[in-house]
């Protein structure tokens, strides 16, 4: 939102393309910011029949704008109506129109949306007109967003202004953490947390993360051929079962599937962002090569859909650690699709980073490059100080930052390294949103 804002007074300014999985809010984001931002609203949805009779053969920014006035009688005035085209991959003309908005029509606000977007690049050789758009994208909504919808303001602007030389006061800390247990386990799926803030009870969420996971997989046929939806379908169906792990493709989740059939069903599932694959990568100085060969990390697309699938309780907001849900597994997912919530204008180009067999072995659960540097972020599902990993990392990786991310209080630590002084960032869970900060 506070992007749309700045987006909206760009000098330049293309149209913006929203991506994102389903439900991801994209839709109510581009609703709230014209309701605050515009005098007039044109809301077109291509997912609706009307819609797409109207638009399917539009050829022009002329022809859309008489569309616009005559049948559904709004007046399309630069500066004071904002235009969005909801689920926009359904009419390729339309895709290919927003280059001669920018080149027309510079002073029109147009936003669009497309949750199988990248799918319908791929399958019909769509071409998004290079240079004359602009991306951002759109994920769950991260710890902090998820403070602000349960009416826990004060705290959030605690944290926002939180800085290493402070002492956080370990009531707020405690707090802070059961708050971050509790969204681990509901997820940051906009439709949930908003039954979640209301209700404050897991048991009622079941019905819709249930008609939210059916809606993903009654989707497989709109981008699929009908003989690949049976890989497509298990994939989405196994998936929550081994997030946060290190995968195989050949009868991945107990199938009888060839490594071909599910790889290739795994690409298309990322292209809708309701997977992310992460890479290994045994890169010691940038750029961060991934290894395509080696094991890939599985991350779903929130938390929440993984507690629900495997069968986890109320009881369960009464944790402590989360090392007490399956082996830790969901604190990497947690710290994972926050972290890649971080990427407002490109996908993030995140790894794992595994140690040569050869030269021992390291492994640390996430890599990534930033601004010059090379992060590697070890998540500890408690308040555990094991860092052998991570020290292997600092010992081995060129110009590289290290970051724990765990259940203790902030801080900033010296660790030795080759007879050297490293400084270790340790940040609690909470602040996972705010790791380039304190790196920076």
């Amino acid at each position: 939102m506070e992007y749309l804002a700045e987006w909206k007074l760009k000098s330049g300014r293309k149209p913006l393309v929203l991506r994102g999985a389903r439900q991801v809010g994209k839709t109510y984001a581009v609703t709230a910011f014209a309701g605050q931002h515009f005098e007039n609203f044109v809301d077109i949805n291509l997912e609706k029949a009307e819609h797409y009779e109207m638009f399917s053969e539009v050829k022009s920014v002329e022809e859309f704008e008489k569309i616009v006035d005559i049948v559904l009688g709004q007046k399309i005035v630069p500066g004071r109506t904002l235009v969005f085209i909801d689920e926009i991959q359904n009419t390729p003309n339309l895709v290919s129109l927003l280059r001669f908005f920018y080149e027309e029509k510079p002073d029109l606000h147009v936003i669009a949306a497309g949750s199988l977007l990248e799918v319908k690049i791929k399958k019909e050789g769509l071409s998004m007109p290079v240079g004359r758009v602009e991306y951002v994208y759109v994920y769950p909504l991260t710890f902090f967003e998820f403070l602000g919808a349960v009416g826990e303001e004060k705290l959030l602007d605690f944290l926002k202004k939180v800085t290493l030389k402070e002492k956080i006061p370990e009531a707020l800390h405690k707090r802070a953490l059961k708050l971050f247990y509790e969204y681990a386990m509901v997820g940051g799926m906009p439709e949930i947390v908003s039954m979640y803030a209301e209700k404050k009870s897991q048991q009622d969420l079941n019905t819709t993360y249930a008609s939210l996971l059916t809606a993903y997989s009654e989707d497989v046929y709109k981008y699929s051929k009908s003989a690949q939806v049976k890989y497509l379908r298990h994939v989405l169906e196994q998936s929550p079962y081994s997030a946060g792990e290190r995968i195989t493709y050949e009868k991945f989740g107990d199938g009888n599937f060839r490594s071909r059939e599910m790889s290739e069903a795994f690409d298309v599932l990322e292209k809708t962002m309701i997977v992310q694959q992460i890479n290994a990568t045994k890169s010691l100085n940038l750029p961060l090569v991934g290894q395509k060969k080696r094991a890939k990390k599985l991350l779903f697309l929130d938390s929440g859909f993984i507690n629900f699938k495997n069968n986890i309780q109320s009881e369960y907001l009464k944790i402590n650690d989360l090392n007490d849900l399956y082996r830790g597994k969901i604190a990497e997912q947690i710290v994972g699709q926050n972290i890649i919530a971080s990427g407002l204008h490109s996908e993030l180009d995140l790894f794992y980073w595994a140690k040569e067999k050869t030269n021992g072995s390291a492994e640390v659960d996430f890599c990534l490059a930033h601004q010059g540097k090379i992060l590697g972020i070890e998540v500890k599902s408690g308040s555990s100080a094991r860092l052998k990993s991570l020290l292997s990392f600092a010992d081995s990786v060129e110009n590289s930052k290290l970051i724990r991310i765990y259940g203790g209080q902030l801080q900033e630590d010296s660790v030795l390294v080759a007879g050297k002084k490293r400084k270790l960032i340790s940040l609690p869970f909470y602040l996972v949103n705010r790791s380039f900060d304190f790196i920076d």
